[in-house]
């Protein structure tokens, strides 16, 4: 079945292939009366055997036609395109004796026997000249087989042509093919509309998934399962595919491992539009392995993560540090379940230099991951003196501590709000980065960079997690501009970003603090992952779930930027992170600012923190309470 427009490319594809099968079956009946009357020694009367060969060659043109034969592609194969082909070769030798009878003096001197020898000639040369292109292509003549079970739940795969041919042949060979019966295909490329791969129709692409659905409605069968099989796919094509299947109310599905894997739901980072880095973990375990790590803001997203991360790489002990008891309680949790390595949970506030130095003075580490911070925009801009003391004082304890206590390495977890902050928190991170860049050089034997990339999916207070409950109730979503767009990765890419800048920076030399930006690809609109998302879930933007605009809160920027206008980017050996590295014009003076700007906030003294910021961040300009009284 094909709905809509067929493409030219496909249908010249199916007359070359129709008229290559026609002219061989010409041939192949010619070449057996030619056997038959050479046996007898006398030539073929009346032309006889000229004449069967182009009758034969039409009816199988018509025939192929006729029954579709011609839809199967070559290098896809099965033994459900094999059966058509041999009903077709039967049908075309009975029909041809019938037609030479009616026609041509009652198919006299045709020979009774000719239709017998020329059924197994013929299909033995059709199925060769499709098992050598196979081969060619497949290198393996068990892609032959396809399972199918009678009880399964009806699917169609979409994806591009060769994905859905080797998934049909996985299908075979998996659990997941015992679950499902594949009745159609969706093919992304368009290369093979209205032919079949193993048997199986490609029924349309993208475009048409609305159409297939209710035409399959039409004939009483019920709504399929739609499972993508790409593992790449264009972010248009993807939003276009999920749009349709919402609308359509389809359950769209993609497979969660390679090669056959479980099925899974489609989820928030499956809309960002890029795959995730795939990052080599040899360095990282070189610099991990046998090393105690501490990490600060352990039970958070970003450092919950970098402690499963690093608990795989056989450390000497992981060291966790969290004020949120909670937090500290899942991670530590997560540890115990695994026993991967030795580790200690210590609760604690990093701005608290007391008991930071205990627990330092204790551990001794090696390494320390930074993640610790305050981060939510709005809140922060509400409480700027204590986002001061956290993102500034906590990140000065840290990094003086782990000076003086001679860290070999210090990684500070940072944002892309710290380019050309326009609130309060990327300023503070900024101001964190600075410190970074100032110890580096103030502290040659410590190696110190900064990791800075956009949002995080699925962390604590971010975007997505809000759109989820929203939807969960019913709705509004709100958004805060139509505009908007943002840098979005996955919880498990930015802590390996965080591992391999570490692992980086620690063979360069120590001097030489640098700050790691990841590769993020486009950025994604905030609207369009809303809409998304809703219909992930299963509703209808607009119809079953209103969008609100509410407008961009304090401090908040439209778009966000990753790197700023005097930051030039230079690749590393990691595909895909880049740095750049920088030498702080007075260290010195840096390290007094910061440590004036804390004085005045312990002091909560705001005008002073203002003339603070101006001087470590002269384009920044506060906005919320810090022009406040209170």
């Amino acid at each position: 079945m094909r709905l809509g427009i067929k493409r030219p490319r496909t249908a010249i594809a199916t007359v070359l292939v129709t008229l290559f099968d026609s002219l061989l079956g010409g041939l192949s009946m010619y070449g057996v009366m030619r056997l038959r009357y050479i046996y007898e020694g006398k030539m073929a009367p009346g032309y006889i055997d000229i004449k069967a060969a182009i009758v034969f060659g039409l009816v199988c043109f018509f025939l192929w036609l006729g029954l579709r034969i011609h839809r199967a592609v070559w290098r896809y194969t099965s033994l459900d395109d094999i059966m058509p082909l041999a009903r077709g070769v039967v049908l075309a030798a009975i029909l041809t004796p019938l037609i030479l009878f009616l026609v041509f003096d009652r198919a006299a001197d045709f020979p009774r026997s000719a239709p017998f020898i020329v059924i197994p000639f013929f299909l033995v040369l059709l199925l060769a000249g499709r098992a050598a292109v196979l081969l060619f292509y497949q290198r393996d003549l068990k892609v032959l087989f396809r399972r199918r079970s009678a009880k399964a739940k009806r699917a169609i795969l979409v994806g591009r042509s060769n994905s859905l041919h080797d998934h049909l042949r996985d299908f075979a060979y998996s659990a997941t093919g015992s679950s499902y019966n594949v009745t159609g295909l969706i093919d992304t490329g368009a290369g093979f509309l209205g032919r079949s791969i193993r048997g199986v129709p490609v029924m349309g692409s993208v475009d048409d998934i609305p159409a297939v659905l209710r035409n399959l409605e039409r004939r009483g069968e019920p709504n399929p399962t739609l499972i993508l099989v790409d593992k790449t796919v264009d972010r248009e094509q993807l939003n276009m595919l999920v749009k349709q299947t919402a609308e359509a109310q389809a359950t769209l599905v993609r497979f969660g491992t390679a090669g056959g894997g479980g099925l899974m739901p489609f989820e928030a980072n499956d809309l960002i539009g890029r795959n995730a880095k795939d990052l080599d973990v040899t360095p990282v375990r070189q610099f991990v392995e046998g090393k105690k790590v501490l990490i600060t803001g352990a039970g958070g997203t970003i450092g919950s993560e970098l402690t499963l991360q690093i608990s795989r790489l056989r450390p000497g002990k992981i060291v966790l540090i969290d004020n949120g008891e909670y937090n500290l309680y899942k991670i530590d949790g997560a540890l115990r379940e695994h026993k991967l390595c030795k580790w200690h949970a210590y609760l604690g506030d990093i701005q608290d230099e007391t008991r930071m130095r205990e627990i330092f003075d204790f551990e001794r580490p090696d390494i320390v991951l930074h993640a610790a911070a305050l981060k939510h925009v709005p809140l922060s801009e509400l409480n700027p003196i204590e986002t001061i003391n956290s993102n500034v004082g906590g990140t000065y304890n840290i990094i003086n501590l782990a000076t003086e206590y001679g860290t070999d390495s210090f990684t500070l977890v940072s944002t892309d709000k710290a380019v050309k902050p326009s609130n309060i928190m990327g300023a503070t991170k900024r101001i964190a980065e600075m410190a970074t860049l100032a110890a580096a050089t103030q502290s040659p034997a410590l190696s110190a960079c900064a990791v800075r990339f956009g949002n995080v999916l699925g962390s604590t207070g971010s975007v997505v997690p809000l759109f989820e409950e929203q939807i969960r109730r019913g709705g509004p979503v709100t958004v805060t501009h139509q505009d908007a767009t943002r840098f979005f990765m996955t919880t498990e890419e930015a802590a390996a970003l965080v591992l391999q800048a570490s692992a980086l920076s620690a063979v360069q030399r120590k001097e030489m603090a640098a700050i790691y930006v990841l590769d993020m690809g486009e950025p994604v609109s905030i609207t369009q992952l809303a809409r998304q998302l809703i219909r992930l879930r299963g509703y209808v933007p607009d119809r079953d779930i209103d969008i609100v605009y509410t407008g961009l809160r304090a401090g908040e920027k439209l778009t966000e930027t990753l790197t700023g206008i005097r930051e030039d980017l230079t690749p590393t050996y990691v595909d895909g992170v880049n740095r750049f590295t920088g030498m702080l014009v007075d260290p010195a003076s840096v390290t007094r600012r910061i440590e004036s700007l804390l004085r005045a906030a312990e002091e909560r003294d705001k005008p002073a923190m203002i003339a603070a910021l101006s001087k470590l961040l002269p384009d920044y300009e506060p906005n919320g309470t810090l022009h406040e009284r209170v």
